[in-house]
């Protein structure tokens, strides 16, 4: 197929072949916005109204909290898998965040967040974060011992109808 282009005067100018029709073009145009961004570690991802960034990633047998209570993976084989991350209000009203606002991906498998009631601030749990201001907190998930190489899912809202990825390597 040729694409021509028309200018003001009517004229036309043939600007090479092509296998796509321009509905073609548009609609993976329309597909290339609706994917998720994929970003690195250290790096800022705007999802909205809200700005996220991934600080570090590490994993740990045992997250204590104080002196007498503790917490342990609950299955075989796993570790929690622990995503530091700044969540930046960049709206103009407060957000409501917590762990459910990320989730761990490896391939198709989907691991949802740990809920963790601590007395620290080391952990979101349902954190109201004004305009213009930032909270950094952990975000935990069990994973199997072994496993290396995730994405991390962030979304704005409940319903998650706004997303954005980092690269978790």
């Amino acid at each position: 197929m040729q694409l021509v282009l028309q200018d003001k005067q009517g004229g036309s100018t043939t600007t090479g072949t092509s296998g796509k029709g321009i509905a073609d073009v548009k609609a993976a145009e329309s597909q290339k916005e609706k994917e998720p961004q994929l970003k690195a570690i250290g790096e800022e991802l705007q999802v909205g109204d809200v700005i996220f960034k991934v600080n570090k990633v590490s994993t740990t047998n045992e997250i204590k909290d104080g002196q007498f209570l503790s917490y342990k993976p609950d299955s075989d084989g796993s570790v929690f898998y622990i995503v530091n991350v700044t969540v930046k209000n960049a709206g103009n009203e407060m957000i409501n965040t917590d762990s459910s606002f990320f989730q761990l991906k490896k391939g198709e498998v989907t691991y949802a967040p740990t809920t963790l009631f601590t007395t620290s601030k080391e952990f979101f749990l349902f954190e109201g974060i004004n305009p213009g201001l930032a909270k950094t907190g952990n975000v935990a998930f069990e994973v199997p011992k072994d496993t290396k190489d995730f994405v991390l899912n962030v979304q704005t809202g409940f319903f998650g109808t706004e997303q954005g990825q980092f690269k978790l390597k």
